[in-house]
């Protein structure tokens, strides 16, 4: 999770190397890719954002089918409820609602931290920071376990990696329990 050009969808492929399996990529971004493909003055509607999010996790539930121990996800309904925001200037209630029927282990938030890349599509220059700061206020507010990534993209993977091999661990063992039973005999 992060805002625009902040090294998600690399961190997510890399990821999912590193444990073999798959991940789904930011069905969102294909949408708009499309989207201004056919009418770059299109402007937004709510009912996108909702098909945005419903399509998203119905691709991760697929893919979990898939998935080696961890899923790793480029995006989420919770993501996309962000992004309404940002371009509609309201709250979404349907988005919201299907973002609170999802539940994840870990939240990765990229920092802003890396230079912007404009590939053509990405619009958010200007308001990188404002976004990585509304991902952190809803991570927090919804009391979701979330890790900042920061640095290099070294940096960045052994980070997530740590924390996702800490959630992977097995539990520690506990130790034996003793219990004496005495039984006295009777008078």
């Amino acid at each position: 999770m992060g805002a625009e050009s902040t090294g998600k969808t690399t961190l997510s492929q890399a990821l999912a190397g590193h444990y073999d399996t798959v991940w789904v990529p930011e069905y969102g971004r294909d949408y708009t890719v499309e989207k201004v493909r056919k009418d770059p003055s299109d402007g937004w509607r709510s009912e996108e954002f909702t098909h945005i999010a419903a399509e998203q996790s119905r691709r991760e539930d697929l893919a979990a089918r898939d998935a080696n121990r961890v899923l790793i996800c480029d995006t989420d309904a919770m993501a996309t409820a962000i992004w309404h925001e940002r371009y509609l200037e309201t709250r979404s209630e349907e988005v919201e609602a299907i973002a609170a029927g999802r539940r994840y282990d870990l939240y990765i938030l990229t920092a802003a931290d890396i230079p912007w890349e404009d590939d053509g599509t990405r619009d958010g220059e200007h308001v990188r920071q404002w976004m990585h700061g509304r991902f952190l206020e809803e991570l927090q507010r919804r009391g979701r376990p979330w890790v900042l990534v920061s640095g290099s993209r070294e940096q960045r993977l052994a980070t997530a990696i740590a924390h996702i091999d800490a959630l992977l661990a097995p539990p520690p063992a506990h130790p034996a329990i003793t219990v004496e039973i005495s039984r006295t005999a009777a008078p």
